[in-house]
């Protein structure tokens, strides 16, 4: 490989990494969240049913209704909450058990867009993972089987071996030696679907005797036993958001730019078979970005464009000029239908049919046979039909085509080579043979939002942007040195001093713009907590009701990095050291289930995150009796007041843990914590009552002009 090429695979593999870390980022909490949503429940109670003779009523059966009495797979369809399929999986018995639709299905599209693009790039340890994963989702989410606590856990090691992988690739280019991890992980899916539906059978059976539940043991399941899931079933519609929906037009922009200027560059050199590889890269990204969204119509377009630029890779014999010409033409349908996006629509294009006919006349004679299509051909094309009808002879259909600007019936018209009528009676005839488009349920877009603003983003490196706001400051000190110069001393200047007074307020201004350029959500840093409190909590054996306030506020991004490690290390405390296990809150007056509560504001010209919890909170006895031992105080502390008291915490090596544990006790973070603050002249304060709970605030400057 040439090192043009090399660089170009580094490219590609660099802006896979980074979008598909993206991806987990998004995945991880949303996994979580869904497993929390789902929770064991009797259908007769959510739908206040009143089917008496229903073998449900009043009783508690694992077997789930939907298999039972539903529409899914069942064979007593007497439900009378639901008359479908698509009723049972919308019923809010099937979302309390096995997770809202909107959410499993939005995990089951990353994984699915993670799988396509490690495809793509031939990292297959990646994509037998997520199509793994997949596989599982898809079950859930039809219904062939329950949700469980397990298969969040399960999941959540795909995306663990995702991180590694990525990692991986970014040292070695390829995912190779990720083999045996991949391994590992794909079988503890394939066996999360044998036991599920093992499980799945055993409840079965207990219900149609019309026996009571028995809690269900876990049995090992022999990895012999595995077999691959059923054909995964097709996708419900998921909610799009603004915010998605504004994403993919300011990736799709700019894509269809580098496509639109790849094709100018391949027109001044049709034999650069690297331009071509590059295009090919820009529509299949373009096509899969449109499959995600579910926008049909371009990505059908996209994908023949896919197809004739494969034709032009494999080096056929077909028309470059007049390739490159025609996909020229139609960036500009794109952009129509990328607009139409960013104004509310759903991307439908015209007479889309015309454009796919356009490009399969580039292609060579069975071509698309060579690609896998074996059925009989049969000519939709209106062309081919008149044609065959003896209307028109090839050469008026190909002359037709040269001038292709609109459609070719009328074209035809023009020329006067047909009638009107015998275009009629032709386009009755390519409606009645066309294939009619398999119908899809259409993604579902936010209601109250009708139009998507869009937006006009670039990619800037930080490097730059610390040199921007380096440059401003030494044009602040700048501007003082030339105002307050005692050269101007008792001079009259009242044209200066004016011109002054704007220019400073000029440089104010964009000394704030400037700030404000590196200032980002804490919503992908308070979402990377959820994570961290599953896996605490499930270690623990704890309950955790944890809350995310004031994701949207927004701090400089040098802040998000120093102040990463203190809130992970005070939410470990928290689970750790603060919340009791849930019968020792019972047992004090409290529910079975901690809460811990994660806030973001803006008070007092700063940016304030609250770690909140309602456990046992600090025993200041405890404290006071450590200090006393380290040498930290003197006499007996009676007479410090509590803020004195838990800053002692803070000294390295402090700790009142009576066992160290492979979360905390060491005494070795709350110091670093401390320490971190004070980088970025932050502070800490701590409130706490024993028995009720500990409030820590972390105050920190709001920009790095303060700092």
């Amino acid at each position: 490989m040439n090192n043009f090429l090399a660089n170009e695979q580094e490219e590609i593999i660099e802006e896979f990494v980074q979008e598909t870390q993206d991806m987990i980022e998004q995945l991880e909490p949303t996994i979580i969240e869904l497993g929390q949503s789902c929770r064991p429940v009797n259908c007769w109670k959510i739908t206040e049913c009143g089917n008496l003779p229903c073998p449900r009523y009043e009783k508690q059966y694992d077997f789930p209704c939907w298999l039972h009495c539903g529409y899914i797979e069942s064979v007593n369809m007497s439900c009378p909450a639901t008359s479908s399929k698509q009723g049972c999986i919308e019923c809010d018995v099937f979302q309390l058990t096995n997770g809202n639709n909107a959410t499993i299905n939005a995990i089951f599209r990353l994984f699915h867009s993670m799988k396509g693009s490690a495809g793509f790039l031939d990292m297959k340890n990646i994509s037998s993972v997520a199509h793994s994963a997949e596989n599982l989702l898809d079950l859930i989410r039809s219904g062939s089987i329950k949700m469980d606590s397990s298969h969040v856990d399960i999941l959540c090691d795909a995306c663990d071996f995702s991180k590694a992988a990525l990692e991986y690739l970014v040292d070695n280019m390829d995912d190779v030696g990720m083999l045996d991890s991949a391994a590992d992980v794909s079988e503890k899916l394939k066996v999360a679907i044998v036991d599920a539906k093992r499980r799945l059978s055993d409840s079965r059976e207990i219900a149609l005797a019309g026996g009571e539940a028995k809690p269900d043991s876990p049995q090992d399941v022999s990895a012999t036993s595995l077999e691959e899931p059923d054909n995964v079933t097709e996708e419900e519609p998921f909610t799009i958001t603004t915010e998605m929906v504004e994403q993919f037009v300011a990736e799709t922009e700019e894509l269809l730019l580098s496509f639109e200027q790849g094709l100018l560059k391949w027109l001044n050199d049709l034999d650069n078979t690297d331009v071509v590889a590059e295009l090919f890269r820009n529509i299949h990204s373009f096509k899969g970005d449109c499959g995600f969204f579910g926008f049909e119509c371009i990505e059908k377009l996209t994908h023949d464009m896919e197809t004739t630029l494969d034709a032009v890779k494999a080096d056929v014999n077909i028309d470059k000029h007049k390739t490159a010409k025609v996909l020229l033409e139609f960036c500009d349908v794109l952009k129509s239908a990328v607009s139409n996006v960013a104004d509310g629509g759903d991307g439908d294009i015209n007479n889309l049919h015309l454009y796919l006919d356009v490009l399969e006349s580039l292609l060579p004679k069975g071509w698309l046979d060579g690609q896998g299509n074996n059925e009989e051909k049969v000519p939709v094309r209106l062309g081919d039909i008149l044609v065959e009808q003896g209307v028109v002879a090839p050469e008026d259909i190909e002359a037709a085509l040269e001038e292709q600007r609109k459609p070719i019936g009328q074209i035809l018209i023009d020329k006067g080579v047909v009638t009107e009528p015998q275009i009629s009676k032709a386009l009755r005839k390519q409606d009645d043979i066309r294939p009619k488009p398999e119908m899809k349920p259409k993604s579902v877009a936010p209601k109250s939002v009708k139009k998507v603003a869009k937006q006009q983003d670039i990619r800037v490196s930080l490097n730059k942007l610390d040199s921007l706001i380096n440059l401003i400051g030494e044009l602040v000190i700048a501007e003082n040195v030339v105002v307050n110069n005692p050269d101007l001393t008792g001079l009259e200047l009242e044209n200066f001093n004016k011109a002054s007074q704007q220019m400073d307020k000029i440089i104010r201004d964009l000394q704030e713009v400037s700030m404000v350029i590196r200032m980002v959500p804490v919503a992908g840093l308070f979402r990377r907590m959820i994570r961290l409190v599953h896996d605490l909590s499930s270690k623990a054996g704890k309950k955790v009701d944890f809350k995310l306030i004031g994701e949207e506020t927004e701090v400089d991004k040098t802040v998000i990095e120093i102040i990463t490690d203190p809130l992970v290390h005070l939410i470990r405390n928290s689970l750790d050291h603060g919340l009791e296990q849930p019968d020792e809150r019972i047992a004090t007056g409290k529910t079975a289930t901690g809460h811990v509560t994660l806030t973001a504001s803006h008070e007092e010209g700063e940016v304030w995150i609250i770690i909140e919890d309602d456990g046992r909170g600090l025993n200041r006895e405890k404290i006071i009796e450590k200090a006393i031992t380290k040498g930290l105080i003197n006499g007996d502390g009676v007479g410090m007041s509590d803020k004195e008291i838990f800053a002692l915490v803070f000294h390295a090596g402090f700790s009142t843990a009576e066992k160290i544990t492979d979360v905390s006790g060491r005494g070795v973070g709350m110091d670093v914590v401390n320490q971190n603050l004070q980088k970025i002249n932050g502070r800490i304060e701590i409130q706490s009552k024993a028995g009720h709970g500990t409030k820590v605030t972390l105050r920190i400057p709001l920009t790095l002009a303060i700092i």
